[in-house]
């Protein structure tokens, strides 16, 4: 016997993804920066979808894509794409023999974690490709520019190794000039000390800031990731950027509640008079952050903002709509996108853009536009 027809409903909550976007941005690295592209896509794409993006900027030929882990490089391997892989961390050993068996390009930090992936490349009879990280002050790995002389001694008689690049991490690209061009003073005097340009088939140091505010210099590879996904953390540059995630919900509710009714744990908020009040279905549970409550934070509902009352639940948060609101139950949400950009929610969250996209949790789907036009539902 047959299992009935069961309808499967449209989410409360999801992201839209646009990826004609997604491309124009990467597009606009690519213009301002004039170097071949490293596209990070750790973390998920930034919480955009890793697979899915991976594709995506694989057809549109980019050098590599960065990520965190061996993890992340498996999954994109097993969605078929063959895009060379670049770690952008130190990895540990019980990471390295699939490091090596997958062929990923690892950083590398230390002349024992060198001769670890040396050790095992000659054994499985392969030569690795390997970049240098070079620490100018980011301070969470690579070779100190002052060791790296003597170092490279060593490093050279790893003959299973092909050290291919050289690399840097920009700390404060968007906060401080001053320390961003001693970083790229000192990474440039690192790639002179180890004999000059023609030693590395790949020089990179700038992220999305870098690329933005800085000279390219020496480098002829470039790392954008915020940038590619809509946001500059330089502001001056972001009308050049295109919108590519927006998290959406609905109105699940629309009542009006009596003066001196509170709204949500707490009590942070109470009526003073009768009020419309929409509840969405949405919450920190799908990684709308809890400290927006009581700060001023706004959706988008019917091309209308409406300002949020009483703290953001788990699973479900409020607005106060005015008395002659058209808001029904199953509209349209916009929590952020084109209109309220992720920035200003990381405001009223006192944190930052990356860790909003990050946050977006796994229960809330994503949905992938591929042209300009499309309607998501």
């Amino acid at each position: 016997m047959s299992e009935p027809d069961i309808p499967v409903s449209q989410p409360r909550a999801w992201v839209e993804i646009n990826l004609p976007n997604l491309i124009k941005n990467l597009a606009f690295a690519r213009e301002i920066s004039s170097c071949k592209i490293m596209a990070v896509v750790k973390a998920g794409a930034y919480g955009h979808g890793l697979e899915e993006i991976s594709k995506t900027l694989e057809e549109n030929e980019i050098a590599f894509l960065g990520v965190a882990n061996i993890g992340e490089a498996r999954r994109i391997r097993e969605a078929g794409v063959s895009t060379p892989i670049y770690l952008l961390g130190a990895s540990w050993d019980g990471e390295r023999e699939e490091i090596v068996a997958r062929n990923i390009t690892p950083c590398i930090s230390t002349v024992a974690e060198a001769s670890a992936f040396n050790d095992i490349a000659k054994r499985r009879g392969v030569r690795l490709a390997v970049h240098l990280a070079v620490d100018t002050g980011m301070g969470r790995g690579g070779f100190l520019p002052e060791e790296l002389p003597e170092k490279w001694a060593q490093l050279v008689n790893l003959e299973s190794l092909i050290i291919e690049g050289i690399a840097s991490h920009l700390s404060s690209s968007d906060e401080d000039e001053a320390f961003t061009f001693l970083q790229i003073s000192a990474f440039e005097a690192a790639i002179e000390s180890l004999g000059g340009l023609e030693r590395f088939k790949w020089r990179h140091l700038s992220n999305s800031g870098g690329i933005l505010g800085f000279p390219q210099g020496n480098c002829n590879l470039a790392r954008p990731g915020l940038l590619l996904y809509g946001v500059s953390p330089i502001p001056s540059y972001q009308q050049k950027l295109h919108c590519v995630m927006s998290l959406k919900s609905r109105v699940t509710l629309v009542r009006t509640l009596p003066a001196g009714a509170s709204v949500s744990y707490g009590r942070s908020f109470v009526t003073t008079k009768p009020t419309r009040v929409a509840t969405i279905g949405i919450g920190y549970g799908d990684g709308y952050p809890r400290h927006v409550s009581g700060k001023g934070a706004e959706v988008l509902i019917r091309g209308k903002r409406h300002k949020l009352i009483g703290r953001v639940t788990m699973d479900q948060v409020m607005v106060a709509l005015p008395d002659d609101s058209d808001v029904s139950v199953g509209d349209e949400v916009e929590l952020f996108g084109p209109n309220i950009s992720a920035r200003e929610v990381a405001t009223f969250a006192d944190t930052i853009t990356w860790e909003i996209f990050t946050g977006i949790t796994p229960r809330v789907q994503r949905v992938y536009l591929r042209s300009s036009n499309e309607i998501a539902f």
